[in-house]
């Protein structure tokens, strides 16, 4: 009988870690696109055991993808998903900045953080059913961020506007409020 009670504590204790490293997010969040438009997309943020603890509120969890979908063209029921690909060398995924429409194609900018503090970032464009990198010139326009920059861990279901405006004036959330060829920090 004692061998069933201590089998099941460490099973019930197993099943608390779990649970508990389990930090997985969904939610929908506008986006206004650079000509005023607002498109609805859909965020997920997948997470695994790991990293610093200190950065993450002691979670336990660090990021593990990022995956964005929406649709496009606007109205015809077609879904586009970008998922992050690339990690720093801490393995970090690149972090989804700015979704918009250039011309007719949806584009995506992404940050990997790299030592020191420093961004790289990444343009993607949408063409043939699949995402491009395309590489970024020395020099090129700066955008202001237009997606929630902190993750949501609040667990709404539903970011509006003003809701996220808000969130990205937070502080920690300043080294991304704007997608520019070299980070301010940066030497």
């Amino acid at each position: 009988m004692l061998k069933r009670y201590a089998s099941l504590g460490l099973l019930l204790v197993l099943s608390a870690s779990l649970i508990a490293c389990s930090s997985d997010q969904k939610w929908k969040e506008e986006v206004q696109l650079s000509d005023g438009k607002i498109i609805v997309v859909e965020r997920e943020l997948l997470t695994e055991g790991g990293g610093d603890e200190w950065a993450l509120n002691r979670s336990g969890t660090k990021p593990k993808e990022y995956r964005i979908r929406f649709e496009y063209p606007i109205g015809s029921g077609m879904t586009v998903e970008w998922r992050s690909t690339k990690t720093s060398p801490q393995t970090w995924p690149e972090m989804p900045l700015v979704v918009d429409v250039e011309g007719s194609q949806p584009i995506l900018y992404s940050s990997v953080f790299i030592l020191g503090g420093c961004q790289v970032y990444s343009k993607y464009f949408w063409r043939d059913s699949a995402w491009i990198e395309e590489k970024l010139p020395p020099q090129f326009e700066k955008r202001t961020t237009n997606l929630q920059i902190l993750n949501n861990k609040e667990g709404l279901p539903f970011i509006d506007l003003e809701h996220k405006r808000k969130k990205n004036s937070d502080a920690r959330a300043q080294d991304y409020k704007q997608v520019g060829p070299k980070h301010p920090y940066c030497r």
